[in-house]
């Protein structure tokens, strides 16, 4: 059985309203104390199950859970226990029944299913109900309590919309309405998740990382668009959520930048291989990964030339500047804006209908073949003299460099590895070029001591041999792709 559900963190401001749109006189109250199981390292955690036993009013359900295809998709194994006076003892014989969850189970375990045991304990007051919505039943839960060890509790006070019948279109439209109402923020973290750290004295799980992508040639084009921004949803999801929660490391910004990084190039690029590409979300991810871009920066102007700045105001205004940019940053991650995008986001990775299929060949032909030409044209204008034009033409490459591994492996080409180092160099001096080219413009606009002015006469000679650097590498590039042709 596959579970497919939302869930959402509520605003303490929001909480009250929230309830009284649930009306709790047409809702189910009830009562949840789960246990749950797993090895002392963690087996089931590392591989994304969740093994509980859950006392629901008066009766005992035992479930196993897994990670599925998408955030909002999970497998959900449910046996009731029945009604028993004593808490039950976990029983793994019922999976012998189920080829599905008996795998997930060996492949975690191996031969440590005497190591389970109990980790930590949920308890929870739902106040659960039904709405219809369209064509759709969606299951709302409002869940208020704590999760809890020998030694920590944490509060929980988190609604969840799950589908009951009905398609997941109308489940996230539904949750469109319901975010903007009540100003929720997505939260991909389980309670098992949170139970796991709680239980291991940690903040926060690892920063999740991108994984490559594998592209399906007997898809069409607009399928394996759905599957890549399937993909980079998952990448970007877990670490978004550690931001908006508070609790983030710099992995986990970083990451959370890649990703949107990543899935700001598929929309633009890749946008006529699908029709219900929007145009608005390249420009709505633009803006949004502009912000990590420039707390990035910052970090990295403190890193490398905090040192060298003769200026104590500098100093302590780029100090200032990161803290506002980390704020500003926590803030818009989970903002009503881009929680909805998140869900558009979602909603297109998971649609199957296109009205006209474009074969992926063609289509991939078709992109990169642009991108040259766009390459080729502006580095006819590129003038070593021209910022501006430097930008641009790093911005190409940066945009190449992106889609090259995708779009290749449609072709058959020996030795496509030359092809790739000299895009390699060309996207290394590209970076550089950006780095300096960002550092020595905000220098330029804070107040700098008469001793400061060598910092940016070293930046401007820096930005000059990588300027020099992008030049030849792109056009050793080039002059390499005789297998476009």
């Amino acid at each position: 059985m596959v579970e497919v559900e939302l869930k959402f963190q509520i605003p303490a401001a929001r909480r009250t309203a929230l309830l009284k749109a649930l009306d709790p006189k047409k809702s189910q109250q009830i009562q949840l104390q789960a246990k749950y199981y797993d090895t002392a390292d963690r087996q089931l955690a590392q591989h994304g199950i969740a093994l509980r036993q859950r006392l629901e009013g008066r009766r005992w359900v035992q479930t196993l859970k897994a990670a599925g295809k998408s955030h909002i998709e999970r497998f959900e194994h449910n046996h009731d226990l029945g009604e028993l006076e004593q808490s039950p003892e976990l029983d793994l014989s019922i999976y012998n029944q189920s080829a599905e969850a008996q795998a997930l189970l060996n492949r975690a375990l191996g031969d440590q299913f005497d190591q389970l045991q109990l980790q930590f304990e949920t308890d929870i007051a739902r106040t659960l109900r039904v709405i219809e919505y369209e064509n759709t039943s969606i299951e709302v839960s409002l869940d208020i309590g704590c999760i809890r060890t020998p030694h920590a509790e944490q509060e929980v006070h988190e609604v969840e919309f799950e589908l009951k019948h009905g398609s997941i279109q109308d489940l996230l439209a539904f949750s469109f309405e319901w975010v903007k109402k009540y100003q929720l923020w997505l939260d991909v973290r389980s309670k098992a998740e949170i139970g796991n750290l709680l239980a291991t004295h940690q903040n926060v799980s690892p920063a999740t990382f991108a994984k490559e992508f594998q592209i399906s040639k007997k898809d069409s084009a607009g399928k394996n668009l759905c599957h890549l921004v399937a993909q980079q949803m998952q990448h970007l999801l877990p670490n978004i959520a550690a931001i908006s929660a508070q609790v983030a490391e710099q992995e986990h910004i970083d990451q959370a930048q890649q990703a949107l990084d990543h899935l700001y190039l598929t929309l633009l690029l890749f946008k006529d291989w699908h029709t219900q590409v929007s145009d608005k979300w390249a420009h709505q991810l633009a803006a949004f990964k502009h912000q990590f871009e420039h707390l990035q920066h910052l970090q990295h102007m403190q890193n490398t030339l905090a040192g060298f700045l003769q200026n104590p105001t500098t100093a302590e205004n780029l100090t200032k500047d990161i803290l506002y940019a980390k704020e500003k940053l926590g803030n818009l991650v989970k903002s009503t804006q881009n929680v909805h995008h998140y869900l558009e986001l979602l909603i297109f990775s998971l649609s199957t209908d296109e009205a006209k299929p474009l074969e992926l060949k063609s289509a991939a032909q078709t992109t990169l073949q642009q991108q040259y030409k766009v390459l080729q044209e502006q580095m006819n204008q590129t003038d070593i003299t021209n910022f501006e034009s430097l930008d641009l033409l790093s911005i190409r490459i940066q945009e190449l460099k992106f889609s090259f591994p995708i779009l290749t492996t449609i072709y058959d080409v020996q030795n496509l590895q030359k092809y790739s180092k000299a895009l390699n160099d060309a996207q290394q001096a590209a970076n550089e070029y950006q780095t300096l080219a960002s550092s020595a413009a905000y220098i330029q606009q804070t107040e700098l001591e008469a001793s400061d002015w060598f910092v940016l006469g070293w930046l401007t000679a820096k930005q000059e041999v990588y300027a020099q650097r992008l030049l030849e590498a792109t056009e050793q590039f080039l002059v390499s792709r005789k297998f476009l042709k």
